[in-house]
């Protein structure tokens, strides 16, 4: 029986038009990677594999490499040819733990950075490797991958380590053309680059490296460096405020919002404040943290649904979204951007006030953990009347107690003249102006410091440590107060 044309079945004549492997490879190592979301794709593939350890290794010496191993799943050698294939249809279903989605990411962002891309797999005892080499592909003008001879394998950086795991992959770089490119001095180049990596792989991934729900904490190390812990919301924080979150439903899926205000930077800690990113992290990272399968994909935007302004700097929403959303919120092939969609945009914007402007009253007014014990504020916060506040030193406050109650008439008015005079100069201008840049020295008296306070307070007023500690500014200093306990208690 003849075979039926296209235009015996009333179409048009088809033309099947290849891309040429060259040009098309070429253009998509041009698609925007920095070396962290490069590193960071690779990674995603680890944490998918249900790894539980995921080594980065780099080193720009004599044969440049960058390595990246980890002790998941493994693939066998079909799987493996498979992985190595450029694309796969997004549309499918995956595993809500599934990280990837185009089928780009591992080819994409590795030969972004290099011309030799090689993955070792091992499962069920087996070892298999495949490298996509761009030398070859220029040469033959094919889509072809070549299949390593067993010694180069064992020559690659951290192959003697996967032969000691049950299962795993390694995915090794090789020709850093764009990496190091150009550079004279590799070595310090590729050490400035990873630095900056340390801090992004950090935060991306810092929901994993700690137990969550069922979900065991995951080890990442760089250049043998266990990576530091990131968390933008100061979950360990007493003084940090969790608000009432929403659960935005859709037929594609959940959509979990949940938003927290940090506290004032006077109530942090070094420590805290490196924890959060430092304090350019703490400045400039307001708004909405959006993860998807518990990885972080963009964070620090409205998406202009209010503007950044100095009193709203406190607030970090978190958004949990499903892979299943991925083309609604308009995922990008770098897991880089992303922008709801309208149904979820509106609702957003519908609760998005709530939480900036109770930020804007842990600014204006720096509310305190409850305590049964009653602190003394120098300032005072008062409104004399509507859409008007001033600000008022505390009359009551011991000290000037102690220091009015010894004063005449004539020297008391004296006194409360100066009092208001520095009331009615204060430089709020200046004030907001230095705000807004968070041009504030930092909270961090020393022991010392709090120490000669607290003696010199005690013998003025003749109080107890315990109403000391009260006043301001020990009653910022908490991890002080024992230990002064003990000293002032001899």
């Amino acid at each position: 029986m003849k075979a039926m044309t296209p235009m015996a079945l009333g179409r048009n004549e088809l033309l099947e038009v290849l891309p040429d492997p060259v040009s098309l490879i070429e253009s998509m190592r041009a698609v925007g990677y920095t070396v962290e979301a490069a590193v960071a794709d690779i990674v995603d593939n680890s944490i998918s594999a249900e790894s539980e350890n995921i080594s980065i290794e780099y080193d720009a010496s004599d044969n440049p490499y960058v390595a990246i191993l980890d002790d998941g799943e493994g693939m066998t050698p079909a799987e493996l040819t498979e992985a190595m294939r450029h694309g796969r249809n997004p549309s499918d279903a995956r595993d809500p733990k599934d990280l990837g989605r185009f089928g780009l990411g591992l080819k994409t962002a590795s030969l972004s950075q290099c011309r030799r891309l090689t993955v070792v797999s091992k499962k069920n005892q087996v070892t298999s490797a495949r490298t996509w080499d761009l030398d070859v592909v220029q040469e033959t003008e094919r889509w072809v991958i070549v299949i390593p001879f067993q010694t180069e394998i064992e020559d690659l950086p951290l192959a003697r380590k996967l032969d000691n795991y049950k299962s795993g992959t390694l995915v090794v770089w090789q020709q850093l053309d764009r990496l190091i490119a150009g550079s004279s001095r590799p070595q310090a180049e590729m050490t400035e680059k990873f630095h900056a990596m340390e801090n992004h792989l950090a935060l991306v991934f810092h929901r994993f490296k700690q137990r969550e729900g069922t979900n065991p904490p995951i080890n990442i190390e760089l250049n043998g460096r266990i990576l530091p812990v990131r968390d933008p919301f100061l979950k360990s924080n007493n003084f940090r405020q969790p608000l009432e979150g929403q659960t935005i439903k859709h037929e594609k899926g959940n959509v979990q919002v949940t938003p927290y205000i940090l506290p004032p930077i006077s109530h942090l800690s070094r420590d805290e404040i490196q924890l959060a990113g430092g304090m350019d992290g703490l400045k400039s990272s307001q708004g909405y943290y959006i993860y998807r399968a518990r990885r972080l994909v963009i964070w620090g935007t409205w998406f202009r649904l209010v503007p950044k302004e100095e009193f709203y700097k406190l607030t970090r929403v978190q958004v949990d979204i499903p892979n299943s959303f991925d083309e609604l919120w308009s995922l990008d092939i770098k897991k880089s951007a992303a922008f709801p969609p309208d149904v979820i945009r509106s609702r957003l914007k519908e609760i998005t006030p709530h939480f900036v402007n109770k930020s804007k009253q842990t600014v204006t007014y720096k509310g305190r953990k409850s305590s049964p014990i009653e602190r003394k504020p120098v300032w005072i916060r008062c409104e004399p009347h509507h859409n008007a506040f001033q600000y008022s030193i505390n009359r009551e406050h011991p000290v000037l107690a102690r220091v009015t109650s010894n004063l005449e008439n004539e020297e008391l008015k004296k006194f409360s003249f100066l009092l208001a005079l520095l009331e009615s100069t204060i430089p709020f201008e200046s004030i907001y102006a230095d705000m807004c840049n968070d041009k504030r020295e930092e909270n961090s008296a020393s022991y010392e410091e709090c120490l000669d306070y607290a003696k010199n307070m005690m013998g003025f007023l003749g109080l107890s440590i315990n109403e000391i500690l009260t006043f301001e500014p020990l009653d910022k200093h908490s991890s002080y107060h024992e230990k002064l306990k003990k000293e002032l208690s001899k």
